[in-house]
């Protein structure tokens, strides 16, 4: 899943962006809203977390700019402000949720994996898919009830396979969409990771593919 962070504190930035490239985020980094903006109107982004205190470009105006140009990707605001006011007026402008500083990492993780649930059309943090259980709000996937162990990058491209289930989802998104920048990409790196999934899922067929137009879990 590819994150867009727009945050002007620097240490901030890069601890949040080590964080979720942790879990298995592929995140783009954004130090000021005018940037901010160009990148969320030149790329596709699963989720946009967006800081409301911005230089060059305030949060809501980088919202509010996004909307009218047509871009539907959710957002996550970060703010200081705890006035309810403006809260629902970030909604009002398009946010889907906010966030008040300070926070706790894990209120965060579990928010931006609801928020990405939602635009899915999943509403549970339970996916089921046959035999195979993933439990998104712990990244933990069962089979027959058997808890399997995958890396970060084969549970982010499982999840995101289920979460679009019904769709042949092409390498190049694979890629775009699961793979961080510690995970670069060799010519064959998509079908080793399927295989290994396939693997370690002991079903052969859970992922089915399709030459030129790639991987579906149905």
């Amino acid at each position: 899943m590819r994150i867009l962070l727009i945050e002007d504190d620097t240490s901030l930035a890069k601890g949040l962006k080590e964080v979720l490239e942790r879990e298995g985020y592929r995140v783009s980094l954004a130090l000021d809203g005018k940037r901010g903006y160009e990148l969320a109107l030149s790329d596709g982004f699963d989720l946009i977390i967006l800081d409301l205190l911005l230089p060059s470009m305030r949060g809501e105006e980088v919202l509010k700019s996004l909307r009218r140009s047509g871009v539907k990707t959710p957002v996550l605001m970060l703010t200081v402000v705890s006035d309810l006011s403006k809260k629902i007026d970030l909604f009002s402008l398009g946010a889907d949720d906010y966030l008040t500083k300070p926070f706790h990492l894990e209120e965060l993780l579990a928010r931006i994996r609801a928020i990405i649930r939602r635009s899915s059309g999943n509403i549970s943090d339970i996916i089921e898919v046959g035999e195979v259980k993933i439990e998104t709000n712990k990244k933990r996937v069962l089979v027959n009830g058997r808890e399997i162990t995958l890396t970060a990058a084969e549970y982010a491209v499982l999840e995101y396979l289920c979460l679009n289930r019904g769709r042949y989802i092409s390498r190049d998104e694979i890629v775009e969409r699961c793979l961080s920048y510690r995970n670069v990409p060799e010519s064959n790196t998509v079908e080793v990771f399927i295989s290994r999934i396939r693997k370690k899922l002991g079903y052969k067929d859970f992922i089915k593919s399709l030459r030129g137009f790639g991987y579906k879990v149905e």
